[in-house]
């Protein structure tokens, strides 16, 4: 019945049966069993069921508020106590954004798993990452800022792990076929290429001195992976609008050109998310920590 409670508490803080069921290993119709196993033991519904939205009763609300501390303290006691083995062990959620799984988490992961080879992974590489908070132990997002802007409050802890700005870049053949535009201003009679999962829209953020310029560039091309994004701006495809660590290979070799060198533009930000302590798992917390610290140097 313990463990029936503790998928309960899971259901309201994942939203749904069937990411609570990831979470416990379970079939997801072995979670809705469970689920009814439990409000038969009770004989009361725990859960509201309404256009597939999953909220609880007055009852079951009150059994989260007493039961979820308890989890949290089980879980505790189980990290706890794996401090005591040699190797980590348990599979640890991560989803992450997709140009940092291309550049970094993969070498990230294969050099843990060499350290912790008990370890399992599983990825959902997404540019919605935080939308997964539900099912993930850890999320990988960016963001792209500037002055004014105001991240949304996330009941979740978050740690910057890189920042750099972004570079207006376009190749040599396309420069030679079209000219370089002068001005940010120009970039409306210029082809341009786009992530709005990079910028957010296809706003692009402009500053000289004190003032800053928000120019919204034609939607010539969008993708929603800037490594597909980089390789059309290297064919010639137009003039693109990426953080500094993914073109300052081509702009080293000559393949990629920077523009507008007297501006500044906004800033690519990317944030570890994950749970307090009280609620992470111990593999997730100690792959945390490696992160963390990689993130240091």
């Amino acid at each position: 019945m313990l463990d029936k409670m503790a998928f309960f508490v899971n259901v309201i803080r994942c939203g749904s049966i069937s990411a609570a069921s990831r979470k416990f290993d379970i079939s997801v119709s072995a979670g809705s069993r469970w689920l009814q196993s439990l409000e038969s033991q009770f004989g009361m519904p725990l859960l509201r069921r309404t256009n597939k939205l999953l909220t609880p009763t007055p009852a079951g609300q009150k059994l989260f508020d007493e039961f979820a501390p308890l989890v949290d303290s089980a879980n505790q006691i189980q990290q706890s106590l794996l401090d005591y083995q040699a190797h980590d062990k348990g599979q640890i959620n991560i989803a992450c954004t997709p140009v940092y799984a291309n550049h970094h988490l993969m070498r990230d992961i294969s050099d843990y798993l060499i350290q912790q080879p008990h370890v399992t992974f599983s990825l959902n590489i997404t540019p919605w990452a935080l939308d997964h908070a539900g099912e993930a132990d850890l999320m990988i997002s960016a963001n792209a800022t500037y002055q004014g802007y105001r991240e949304e409050n996330l009941h979740l802890v978050r740690r910057e792990i890189m920042q750099c700005p972004f570079v207006p870049v376009a190749s040599p053949a396309y420069l030679a076929q079209f000219g370089a535009p002068q001005s940010p201003e120009a970039l409306s009679h210029h082809r341009c290429l786009f992530a709005s999962t990079l910028t957010g829209s296809n706003d692009w953020i402009f500053t000289c001195g004190p003032e800053t310029q928000m120019i919204k560039i034609p939607k010539t091309l969008e993708v929603n992976d800037s490594d597909l994004l980089l390789q059309g701006i290297r064919n010639g495809a137009g003039i693109g609008y990426l953080p500094a660590f993914v073109v300052e290979d081509d702009i080293r070799n000559d393949r990629l050109v920077p523009l507008f060198r007297n501006y500044g533009t906004s800033t690519w930000s990317l944030s570890l998310y994950y749970y307090p302590p009280q609620r992470a798992s111990a593999a997730a917390s100690k792959f945390k920590a490696f992160l963390l610290e990689r993130a240091q140097r």
